[in-house]
């Protein structure tokens, strides 16, 4: 299992700049912290950026700090993400095993869980990516321990409690007080399910939990509404209430579908979500008050039911209900027959040896000597005028994970819910470790900032002059930190054309047909990534009077 998280976190991790949308601001926060020493308020490309809290972001920092000698600052950033799915992992374990009360974290159910949890189709993409959400995971996780312990037992431990704050102040300093109130929800209502937490004991531990989770959630807000009130109203206000009740979602976007949750559930935290379902449609409701199933049940609910009501909502919303869907999952998958877990094995073994064809297919035929006619329909996402390197460190890894999986279906364990548990998570991370090896040079030309940046740096070359500013119009969050990144140029956002006069270039983002030279402007150079018909870049450079 651990080779399993090794080999699913690298391919991904490294290799590649930060891709739009949430790596790219991310980064440009984690850079300015890195370059100021500023840490109280994210700034992204010079410009306050109060969406999240900042904890991923101070880790970041940290790894970029230790790691800017022997990496380039964005992969050194990443593995943020990578020691956060790690922690994630740990506590997903022990919270599996207090969930079944198994005597070892060997057991096989905490084994299910844990591939259910690491192969969850949102988990095994999302926590390669640079941005908060990683870290809110890990502090579910460990939140979830917490919780979980304490409803298992009339006398639980104080250091449960100091678990479960620690969790809760991890999500709030991650992503805000979605979670959090979550964690509320479900301490006050698990009395109503169990008797073993209608007790002094549980209260007491509540409060201490409290206690540990306040000085972490709330240091941070009080010293930016100390220090910057203004932002502080930003945050709370318009990315907190605001993005719940509403209000504040024509301006900051990602507004709610009616449909998005319920396709998340059956997505972003498959193949749990659907065995979770399953199991409660065997009678598993009816277990509803032990604790193994009261705990990850009413957290889940209750975070289910409040993003629907939400006013905003994304597929990655869901990626914290992973863990304890993934531990109703397992139950679901235990009730599976025999002959239905043969079945569906095979059904993955065929699934994964068909997608492990096509992507060796995909690379074979991208190569400089091969025929692209076949590769036509990736053209909506790939630049099919792309020239693929061939990089032999990369081929050879590839060839070596193929022959390991291939060698590795056959040494499954005779437990059928096991072996069709890590049948799912070896395939699953066989091709996204493919994909992120053989293909990762053409993403990169096609989601990456680098290559439309360096063109139009290249243009710039002795033009630029010292005092030189340049104004943005239309500039987005994902453009501008990586305008700085690879060029060194630090826009200067305009909302009306006239203002943007103080400056000698302007530079504005368009989607669709690119920008007109406005009046007193003359065109200097247009360009886009590789392969992107509907975002363009344009330059202008003020006409000489």
């Amino acid at each position: 299992m651990l080779c399993a998280l090794l080999v699913c976190l690298l391919p991904g991790t490294l290799g590649h700049t930060p891709w739009k949308q949430d790596e790219a601001y991310s980064f440009g926060i984690i850079q300015h912290m890195v370059e100021s020493g500023q840490l109280l308020v994210p700034t992204n490309a010079g410009q306050p950026f109060l969406e999240k809290p900042p904890l991923y972001y101070w880790t970041a920092t940290l790894f970029a700090h230790w790691l800017r000698p022997v990496l380039p600052l964005h992969d050194a950033a990443r593995l943020a993400s990578a020691f956060y799915t790690g922690l994630a992992a740990v506590f997903v374990t022990l919270f599996a095993r207090a969930s079944f009360a198994a005597a070892r974290l060997s057991d096989r159910r905490v084994l299910m869980t844990l591939a259910l949890y690491l192969g969850s189709v949102g988990m095994i993409k999302h926590v390669h990516d640079l941005f908060t959400d990683v870290a809110l995971c890990a502090g579910v996780a460990i939140g979830l321990y917490g919780l979980q312990c304490l409803a298992a037992s009339a006398a639980a431990r104080w250091r449960d409690a100091v678990w479960l704050g620690l969790g809760v102040g991890m999500a709030a300093m991650s992503k805000g007080l979605f979670i959090p109130a979550i964690f509320a929800l479900s301490s006050v209502l698990l009395p109503v399910l169990l008797p073993a937490c209608r007790t002094r004991c549980y209260l007491n531990r509540l409060l201490l939990a409290g206690l540990v989770a306040l000085p972490l959630a709330a240091t941070w807000p009080v010293l930016l509404a100390w220090q910057a009130p203004d932002l502080f109203d930003v945050w709370f206000w318009q990315n907190n209430v605001g993005r719940f009740v509403g209000y504040s979602v024509p301006a900051l976007g990602a507004g709610a579908t009616p449909t998005r949750v319920v396709e998340a559930f059956l997505t972003v935290v498959f193949p749990g979500s659907l065995l979770a379902v399953f199991y409660l449609l065997c009678g598993g409701w009816r277990k509803c008050r032990r604790p193994g199933v009261a705990v990850p049940l009413l957290f889940s609910a209750l975070g289910l039911a409040v993003l629907q009501a939400s006013a905003t909502s994304r597929y990655l919303y869901l990626l914290p209900f992973t863990a304890p869907l993934a531990v109703l999952g397992v139950r679901g998958l235990l009730l599976l027959p025999s002959r239905g877990l043969d079945g569906i094995q095979w059904g993955l073994r065929g699934l994964f040896s068909a997608l492990l064809i096509l992507v060796w297919g995909i690379y074979l035929l991208s190569l400089p000597a091969a025929t692209r006619s076949w590769l036509t329909p990736l053209g909506t996402w790939l630049p099919m005028d792309f020239v693929m390197p061939v990089q032999p460190l990369a081929l050879v890894f590839a060839v070596a994970l193929t022959v390991l999986w291939l060698r590795r279906r056959c040494g499954y364990p005779s437990h059928r819910p096991l072996a069709v548990a890590l049948e799912w998570l070896s395939g699953m991370v066989l091709v996204w470790s493919l994909a992120f090896t053989l293909l990762l040079p053409w993403m990169e030309a096609a989601k990456g900032y680098q290559g439309v940046y360096r063109h139009m740096s290249a243009s710039l070359a002795g033009k630029w002059q010292p005092g030189d500013c340049m104004a943005s119009y239309e500039l987005g969050e994902s453009e501008a930190p990586m305008l700085y990144y690879f060029t060194g140029i630090l826009h200067q956002p305009v909302t009306a054309l006239p203002q943007a006069e103080r400056c000698r270039w302007l530079l504005a983002e368009t989607r669709g047909a690119p920008m007109p030279p406005p009046s007193g402007w003359v065109l200097f150079w247009r360009g886009s990534r590789e392969g992107d018909t509907s975002e363009r870049l344009t330059l202008f450079e003020r006409a000489a009077h």
